[in-house]
C-alpha cells in the first residue's frame, strides 16, 4: 500500500485527477445514466476549486467555466504520455471527456452556476474547518 500511495504522490496533480476519473469510471459507469456526464463535471468543479483554484491555478478567466476548461486542457495533455497506457478505461475516458466538453459547451450558463454554488458551498466548509481548528487549538492550549 505504501508503494502505491508513493507512486501516486509522484504523479502531477492532472495525473491525479485522470487516474480518479478512471476508477470513477470502473465502478459506476452506466451509458445509459443521463446525469453521469453531469456527475463528471461535478468532479471537475470540485478538483478545481480544492486543489487549483485556491493556488491561483487555472484561474485566469472570470468566468469559471473558461477555468476549469483550462484545467481540463492540461488534463486532456497529460493523456498523451506514457502515463495513459496505465489505465482500466482509457477509451470511455476519452469519450467521456469528448462528451464532457459537449455537455459544458450547451449548458454554460447553468454550469456557471453550479460552479458558483459549489464553491460558496466549498468556502464555507473551509472557513468552518478553520473556526472549528483555531477553537480546538484555545481549548487545548488552556489545559
Amino acid at each position: 500500500m505504501q508503494f502505491m500511495n508513493n507512486k501516486i504522490d509522484s504523479l502531477t496533480r492532472e495525473e491525479q485527477l485522470i487516474m480518479l476519473i478512471d476508477k470513477y469510471i470502473n465502478d459506476t459507469y452506466d451509458p445509459e445514466d443521463e446525469i453521469y456526464t453531469y456527475n463528471l463535471y461535478l468532479i471537475f468543479v470540485g478538483y478545481h476549486l480544492k486543489y487549483f483554484q485556491p493556488h491561483a491555478i487555472y484561474s485566469d478567466s472570470v468566468s469559471n467555466i473558461d477555468n476549469v476548461m483550462q484545467m481540463f486542457c492540461s488534463v486532456f495533455k497529460c493523456m498523451k504520455s506514457n502515463f495513459i497506457k496505465k489505465l482500466q478505461n482509457k477509451e470511455v475516458i476519452f469519450v467521456q471527456l469528448n462528451a464532457l466538453v459537449d455537455y459544458i459547451e450547451g449548458n454554460q450558463i447553468r454550469l456557471e452556476q453550479v460552479y458558483v454554488e459549489l464553491k460558496a458551498q466549498y468556502e464555507k466548509r473551509e472557513i468552518s474547518r478553520g473556526i472549528l481548528n483555531k477553537g480546538s487549538a484555545r481549548k487545548r492550549a488552556r489545559l
